[in-house]
């Protein structure tokens, strides 16, 4: 009994302080950023981030796509990069990318030497005032790579977990 008080007590705690800062909390859906975050996973986003710091690359950030959905992504390239995939590399302005968040996806790729991680794309420039989006698992992710960049002004803000 006193372990769930202790738990209801942190709980409001954190919700406390959610409301007193611009954080929300939001509930992922699907697997789209897995293994970063996982179906229902529940995640914070800080609203202001963006009004003192620029958009950066490998931020995940929760968006509305021109329909108002929601949707979380991580930020893969910035207004006026040229970003391009080859052969599972991503490259920013022409040099090599690491993205340590794509190994579990890369080791299950190269044991089937017919699956790519990310397809090739680009190069392709990002326009001004936009970014370019990617789920995590890239296999199952609804992104730029089929509704284009984004506005930034469509961001809601970073998630910091």
């Amino acid at each position: 009994m006193q372990t769930l008080m202790v738990i209801i007590m942190l709980a409001f705690s954190v919700f406390t302080s959610e409301t007193q800062s611009n954080e929300s909390t939001f509930i992922s859906e699907g697997n789209s950023m897995a293994p970063f975050l996982q179906n229902e996973e529940r995640l914070i986003v800080d609203k202001d981030y963006y009004k003192s710091h620029p958009v950066a690359h490998g931020d995940v950030i929760v968006f509305k796509d021109d329909k108002n959905k929601t949707h979380v992504k991580r930020v893969i390239s910035i207004s006026g990069d040229i970003m391009e995939y080859k052969e599972d590399t991503l490259y920013i302005n022409n040099k090599p990318v690491d993205e340590p968040y794509l190994t579990e996806y890369k080791l299950e790729a190269k044991q089937d030497e017919t699956l790519r991680v990310t397809e090739d794309y680009g190069p392709y420039t990002i326009p001004q005032g936009t970014v370019f989006v990617l789920g995590d698992n890239r296999w199952n992710s609804y992104d730029s790579r089929v509704f284009g960049p984004i506005k930034v002004g469509q961001i809601i803000g970073k998630v910091v977990k």
